[in-house]
């Protein structure tokens, strides 16, 4: 049971050929084959669309909850201003 859990827990590498199904089905290694002009555009757009959001909230969060007009000048500043 020890050499068991040692191999289990061990940071090596394993030998495998490709497509070998020693794990779970979906498991499987596939070649990866770049994507389309059309699926980086929808990723890049998908992306920026996120961000947007993410931006749009954080300044959301900045704002103060309550905004308060200035107050208007005073008769004695308007005075001082002349």
């Amino acid at each position: 049971m020890d050499a068991f859990v040692t191999a289990l827990a061990s940071p090596a590498p394993l030998q495998r050929g490709m497509y070998d199904r020693t794990a779970h089905h979906s498991a499987v290694q596939k070649p990866s084959h770049p994507p389309t002009r059309q699926q980086a555009l929808d990723a890049h757009t998908t992306r920026l669309d996120a961000l947007r959001t993410q931006a749009r909230a954080a300044r959301r969060r900045q704002q103060p909850a309550t905004t308060t007009a200035p107050a208007p000048p005073t008769s004695t500043s308007s005075a001082l201003r002349r």
